[in-house]
């Protein structure tokens, strides 16, 4: 693997994982009814596409890394995972 790959990949997870901790502070202010990024309230469809967006971006790197999606992840198991 070259450094140029291995610095692409480095930052997709990087992405990945900025984009889980989004995710868990989406779900912390949706069970706290607390204001999010710029919502005073955040709506389950709000959470919803803040989950899609991880979802998204795994599926993305896991194409780069293995060439298909080998872990599927569903909306419910991402929002009920800690």
């Amino acid at each position: 693997m070259n450094s140029q790959t291995s610095t692409g990949l480095t930052s997709e997870q990087e992405r990945l994982d900025r984009l889980r901790a989004r995710v868990h502070a989406a779900k912390i202010a949706y069970l706290n009814r607390a204001p999010f990024e710029e919502k005073s309230e955040l709506k389950y469809e709000d959470l919803k596409l803040i989950a899609e967006d991880f979802i998204k971006a795994s599926y993305e790197q896991q194409k780069k890394l293995y060439g298909e999606v080998k872990v599927k992840i569903s909306i419910a198991k991402l929002l009920r995972s800690r």
